[in-house]
């Protein structure tokens, strides 16, 4: 028998040697292959570099951070998503809104050109009521807006920009014969680094929190509403409390001896805002203070400085109810209340300006019917004190009133219809008035 184990392990060897070598040849081939197929990836890495115009790569790319820097990350804040391979957080939103409007009277112009039947504008409110301006329905979509946003974490404070459009261009009326096209306008497009911002937005002067919820994109009379180049610091005081200070960019509106408008352009010297805002459980409450230059040059060099106050406010009350209101009062508020109802100044028949006070301000209330029902009543209010060289054509005071009801069966649905009622009186006493009722539809995304 032990002449038989010699050949047994000879026999074994003789098996198992050539499958061991044709393993080895096996293994040496895939890593020859495996070697090849991270050649020809790297190749295709530097071609794809070279399109881009990317420095192409010295060394072997590592193909598994490529990979994962391709992954859309959820973004640092509520609705973004991460640039891939930044910090940088990227949000865009907006919607579509139809508005479907009657007027009792229509302002006149030609079919686009006639915004006053699209928004409530206090100056356009027609005076002498009679039977040449019959009532009138319009549909638009220009209030469909657009935002873009980004946020980006820095050892200097939150780095954020904002870019926001509509479709009210003013200066591109449209048409409403074949294609209502309308040109988009730029409504914000502005940058901030921590505390300082810079760019075009709502003026300090306006506390947007304090604004009522309506369909209407013009009411209510004697809200403060403007948009505008600026450079802005807001300083934080405590955990329920910022003062804000901007200067902001100035524009000069003035009544001339005829009672039209006129604008110079003329400005030296920037508007000068600061507001302190003051957060707490029961609502929010803020206090603004503005300095301004109206200048003009058009007969003489004549400029004269004024200042304005606004006090502004959102209040909780019963449950979800809250109250909203704004009053202000100046003799420069001008063209920063009621849509530029009144003037910031006027001007002599010898080009000298003269200013005068205004005041005016709205409060409203929004009741919640219902999880998804809820209603507003606003009224607004604004008046001006004329200077006596002025012609007796021009407005003295304008007033408005607005109730809706709105039903948001969706977070990102709303559907509404609202009553607005509102007047004009000049200061030879002749008045006017509308009434309006508009549909509105909200779609957002």
């Amino acid at each position: 028998m032990l002449y038989k184990i010699p050949l047994f392990f000879a026999l074994t060897s003789i098996i198992v040697t050539p499958i061991h070598a044709a393993e080895e040849d096996l293994h040496k081939t895939v890593e020859d292959l495996r070697s090849q197929v991270e050649m020809l990836t790297t190749r295709l890495l530097q071609l794809e570099n070279k399109l881009n115009n990317k420095e192409t790569p010295s060394k072997q790319v590592d193909l598994k951070p490529q990979l994962d820097n391709k992954k859309v990350a959820v973004g640092d804040t509520k609705g973004s998503i991460k640039i891939p391979g930044t910090d940088t957080s990227l949000a865009i939103g907006g919607y579509v809104k139809l508005d479907a409007i009657y007027n009792s009277q229509s302002v006149g112009g030609n079919a686009g050109s006639n915004i006053g039947d699209q928004i409530l504008q206090p100056g356009s409110i027609p005076v002498n009521n009679d039977d040449k301006n019959e009532d009138q329905i319009t549909f638009h979509a220009r209030q469909s807006r657009f935002w873009l946003k980004s946020f980006t974490p820095t050892d200097w404070g939150d780095l954020n920009t904002y870019l926001e459009m509509d479709f009210f261009a003013f200066q591109s009326p449209g048409n409403e014969r074949i294609s209502n096209s309308y040109s988009p306008r730029l409504r914000h497009a502005f940058g901030s680094l921590g505390s300082f911002l810079a760019g075009q937005t709502w003026t300090t002067f306006m506390n947007v929190k304090a604004l009522p919820e309506l369909n209407d994109f013009g009411g209510p009379v004697g809200r403060i509403f403007a948009r505008q180049p600026q450079i802005r610091w807001t300083q934080q005081l405590n955990a329920d409390s910022d003062l804000m200070f901007s200067i902001e960019s100035p524009e000069t509106t003035l009544t001339n001896n005829l009672g039209n408008r006129e604008t110079p352009d003329d400005d030296q010297y920037p508007d000068m805002i600061t507001r302190l805002n003051i957060y707490r459980p029961w609502g929010t409450v803020s206090l603004a203070a503005m300095l301004r230059n109206i200048q003009s040059n058009a007969q003489i060099n004549s400029d004269a400085f004024g200042g304005a106050a606004s006090l502004a406010g959102r209040i909780k009350t019963f449950e979800r109810d809250d109250l909203r209101f704004m009053l202000n009062y100046g003799n420069v508020l001008g063209r920063y209340t009621s849509s530029n109802l009144f003037n910031d100044g006027a001007i002599t028949p010898e080009g000298k300006i003269k200013l005068f006070d205004q005041y005016g301000g709205f409060i409203a209330y929004r009741h919640w019917w219902h999880d998804s029902w809820r209603s507003t009543f606003a009224y607004g209010l604004s008046y001006a004190d004329n200077v006596d060289f002025v012609p007796s054509t021009v407005s003295q005071w304008a007033q408005s009133a607005q109730f809706n009801l709105l039903w948001s069966p969706l977070i990102q649905t709303t559907f509404g219809l609202e009553y607005t009622y509102a007047s004009r009186a000049l200061e030879n006493d002749n008045s006017g008035h509308i009434h309006r009722v508009q549909f509105s539809s909200v779609f957002n995304f």
